[in-house]
Protein backbone atom coordinates (compact mmCIF):
# COMPACT_ATOMS: atom_id res chain seq x y z
CA UNK A 1 0.00 0.00 0.00
CA UNK A 2 1.02 3.62 -0.39
CA UNK A 3 0.64 4.51 3.27
CA UNK A 4 -3.15 4.56 2.98
CA UNK A 5 -5.74 2.37 4.68
CA UNK A 6 -8.02 -0.47 3.56
CA UNK A 7 -11.20 -1.56 5.31
CA UNK A 8 -13.08 -4.47 3.82
CA UNK A 9 -13.10 -8.11 2.89
CA UNK A 10 -9.93 -10.21 2.62
CA UNK A 11 -9.57 -13.66 1.05
CA UNK A 12 -6.22 -15.48 0.83
CA UNK A 13 -4.34 -12.39 2.09
CA UNK A 14 -5.74 -10.23 -0.73
CA UNK A 15 -8.44 -7.59 -0.98
CA UNK A 16 -11.47 -9.46 -2.37
CA UNK A 17 -15.07 -8.30 -2.24
CA UNK A 18 -16.38 -5.02 -0.89
CA UNK A 19 -13.91 -2.55 0.51
CA UNK A 20 -12.87 1.05 1.01
CA UNK A 21 -9.32 2.16 0.35
CA UNK A 22 -8.05 5.60 1.22
CA UNK A 23 -4.72 6.66 -0.24
CA UNK A 24 -2.14 8.92 1.40
CA UNK A 25 -2.65 11.32 -1.55
CA UNK A 26 -6.21 11.95 -0.36
CA UNK A 27 -7.85 9.82 -3.08
CA UNK A 28 -10.42 7.19 -2.11
CA UNK A 29 -11.91 4.10 -3.78
CA UNK A 30 -15.08 2.45 -2.51
CA UNK A 31 -16.65 -0.75 -3.87
CA UNK A 32 -15.40 -4.06 -5.25
CA UNK A 33 -11.96 -5.69 -5.34
CA UNK A 34 -10.66 -8.88 -6.89
CA UNK A 35 -7.13 -10.07 -6.10
CA UNK A 36 -6.32 -6.65 -4.58
CA UNK A 37 -7.32 -4.83 -7.79
CA UNK A 38 -10.33 -2.62 -8.49
CA UNK A 39 -12.83 -4.90 -10.24
CA UNK A 40 -16.59 -4.57 -10.75
CA UNK A 41 -18.58 -1.48 -9.88
CA UNK A 42 -16.85 1.21 -7.85
CA UNK A 43 -16.40 4.92 -7.22
CA UNK A 44 -12.98 6.57 -7.17
CA UNK A 45 -12.68 10.06 -5.70
CA UNK A 46 -9.41 11.63 -6.85
CA UNK A 47 -7.57 14.04 -4.56
CA UNK A 48 -7.86 16.73 -7.27
CA UNK A 49 -11.69 16.62 -7.15
CA UNK A 50 -12.34 14.35 -10.14
CA UNK A 51 -14.71 11.38 -9.74
CA UNK A 52 -14.94 8.10 -11.69
CA UNK A 53 -18.21 6.25 -11.00
CA UNK A 54 -18.53 3.03 -12.94
CA UNK A 55 -17.11 -0.31 -13.99
CA UNK A 56 -13.56 -1.51 -13.36
CA UNK A 57 -11.68 -4.50 -14.75
CA UNK A 58 -8.27 -5.48 -13.44
CA UNK A 59 -7.56 -2.07 -11.80
CA UNK A 60 -8.58 0.02 -14.85
CA UNK A 61 -11.75 1.90 -15.78
CA UNK A 62 -13.47 -0.36 -18.33
CA UNK A 63 -17.13 -0.29 -19.31
CA UNK A 64 -19.95 2.13 -18.57
CA UNK A 65 -19.11 5.05 -16.27
CA UNK A 66 -19.62 8.68 -15.36
CA UNK A 67 -16.53 10.87 -15.02
CA UNK A 68 -16.92 14.26 -13.34
CA UNK A 69 -14.35 17.07 -13.27
CA UNK A 70 -14.21 19.73 -10.53
CA UNK A 71 -15.72 22.35 -12.89
CA UNK A 72 -18.80 20.04 -13.23
CA UNK A 73 -17.95 18.90 -16.78
CA UNK A 74 -19.31 15.34 -17.09
CA UNK A 75 -18.63 12.44 -19.41
CA UNK A 76 -21.19 9.62 -19.49
CA UNK A 77 -20.24 6.68 -21.62
CA UNK A 78 -17.81 3.87 -22.27
CA UNK A 79 -14.23 3.53 -21.08
CA UNK A 80 -11.43 1.18 -22.08
CA UNK A 81 -8.18 1.01 -20.07
CA UNK A 82 -8.97 4.31 -18.27
CA UNK A 83 -9.66 6.16 -21.56
CA UNK A 84 -12.93 7.34 -23.12
CA UNK A 85 -13.59 4.70 -25.78
CA UNK A 86 -16.92 3.95 -27.46
CA UNK A 87 -20.13 5.96 -27.35
CA UNK A 88 -20.36 8.78 -24.84
CA UNK A 89 -21.67 12.25 -24.08
CA UNK A 90 -19.42 15.01 -22.77
CA UNK A 91 -21.49 17.79 -21.17
CA UNK A 92 -19.94 21.14 -20.26
CA UNK A 93 -21.25 23.49 -17.53
CA UNK A 94 -22.14 26.12 -20.19
CA UNK A 95 -24.62 23.72 -21.84
CA UNK A 96 -22.49 22.55 -24.78
CA UNK A 97 -22.43 18.79 -25.42
CA UNK A 98 -20.32 16.49 -27.53
CA UNK A 99 -22.22 13.30 -28.42
CA UNK A 100 -20.65 10.51 -30.37
CA UNK A 101 -17.85 8.03 -30.43
CA UNK A 102 -14.47 8.22 -28.73
CA UNK A 103 -11.36 6.27 -29.58
CA UNK A 104 -8.49 6.12 -27.08
CA UNK A 105 -9.68 9.37 -25.43
CA UNK A 106 -10.02 11.23 -28.77
CA UNK A 107 -13.43 12.49 -29.90
CA UNK A 108 -14.60 11.11 -33.28
CA UNK A 109 -18.21 12.38 -33.39
CA UNK A 110 -19.98 15.63 -34.20
CA UNK A 111 -20.07 18.55 -31.79
CA UNK A 112 -23.61 19.71 -30.94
Amino acid sequence: MDGGDYTGQWVDDEQNGEGIRTFSSGSRYEAMYRNSKKHGYGIYWFANGQIYDGEWIDDKGNGQAIYIWPDKTQYRGMFKDNLKHGYGILAFPDGRTWKGFWENDKYKGEIQ
